[in-house]
């Protein structure tokens, strides 16, 4: 199951604007799209970032009703902000700079204190919304365990990781 063409469509993007979005060449959101590759857990997870929706939507669940109406209702909220902005602003050029400027140590950072902020205001919060944020954050870390995962497994084989076969194919080596 492949559906990251029939989401980049009902959200109204084009190939050129997610492959600027998340930082990698047009050719790279093709191939995902045509199944000639598939986007990277960390490229997934950006993806889902920009569309609004989990990435299991992107190869491994249906897309339903739902998850096409969370689509086109972000597609339409960055158009309002685009608008309201009097065009000064790109989603794809502001994602852009967070991929490129963020690295993995900020982000940790960030993580850790919303976490901490999260257990510091646990007591005032809704017993329901804290058993979805519980919920929220074993998912996150199965997402996090998979792409451990896959790292070992590459290091093991000593084979090139799929980040640096990717990276070689866009440079043109």
């Amino acid at each position: 199951m492949n559906n990251l063409k029939q989401i980049r469509e009902l959200y109204g993007a084009t190939q050129e604007q997610i492959a600027q979005a998340i930082n990698v060449n047009r050719v790279t959101v093709a191939n995902w799209e045509n199944g000639t590759s598939v986007a990277s857990s960390s490229n997934q997870e950006k993806l889902s970032i920009y569309y609004g929706i989990g990435p299991e939507y992107f190869y491994e669940k249906e897309l339903d009703e739902v998850a096409k109406k969370i689509v086109t209702d972000t597609s339409t909220r960055a158009q309002e902000l685009t608008q309201n902005s009097q065009g000064k602003r790109v989603k794809e050029q502001d994602f852009h700079k967070i991929f490129e400027s963020v690295t993995f140590k900020q982000a940790m950072a960030q993580y850790m204190f919303s976490m901490k902020m999260l257990l510091a205001t646990a007591d005032s919060g809704e017993l329901d919304k804290l058993k979805t944020a519980a919920l929220i954050n074993r998912k996150m870390g199965a997402r996090l365990d998979a792409i451990i995962d896959l790292r070992e497994q590459e290091e093991s084989s000593g084979e090139p990781s799929l980040f640096d076969l990717i990276e070689e194919v866009e440079n043109g080596e």
